[in-house]
């Protein structure tokens, strides 16, 4: 006998359905949501940089940028992380010194949480220009984490 043989007892119905109509009654109920926007494997050439970018609507609260990088390639297996808005993007590809969200200068790994100040284009960077000659190859797992706000009518 499987489990979806087994019928569940009418306490835990009793109890499901409370936990349902509570849940309709809140008039707005804000949900943890997350997205992947970044790839989980890939290489950054010497002299080269890779971003990732992720778009965070006006209506969307509590956005952050949570993740994971590890490098490795060289001989020390550095690679520089950088949170940017769209405009600090712009400067810094444009070579003009910039204020980042996030700047974990050369390592091999961290852990990036980051919150986004307010809506619009944002960009991890994956910054391996100051290699000579080595590419590294880069492990990532980064996602938009934000409240998801759902309005339920009484």
């Amino acid at each position: 006998m499987g489990a979806e043989d087994v019928p569940m007892s009418n306490a835990r119905n009793v109890a499901l359905i409370a936990v349902v109509l509570a849940a309709l009654t809140v008039p707005m109920a804000a949900h943890a949501q997350q997205a992947v926007f970044c790839e989980a494997a890939f290489t950054v050439a010497a002299h080269a940089s890779k971003d990732c970018v992720i778009i965070v609507p006006a209506k969307m609260e509590g956005a952050k940028i949570e993740g994971h990088f590890r490098a490795t390639g060289g001989p020390d297996n550095s690679i520089e992380v950088w949170v940017l808005d769209d405009d600090a993007f712009v400067n810094w590809k444009n070579h003009h010194r910039v204020t980042a969200l996030y700047n974990s200068h050369r390592a091999t790994q961290g852990t990036v949480a980051v919150p986004l100040p307010h809506p619009g284009k944002y960009h991890v960077v994956f910054n391996n220009d100051f290699s000579v000659i080595t590419p590294k190859a880069i492990e990532s797992q980064f996602v938009l984490e934000h409240a998801h706000v759902v309005e339920t009518s009484n």
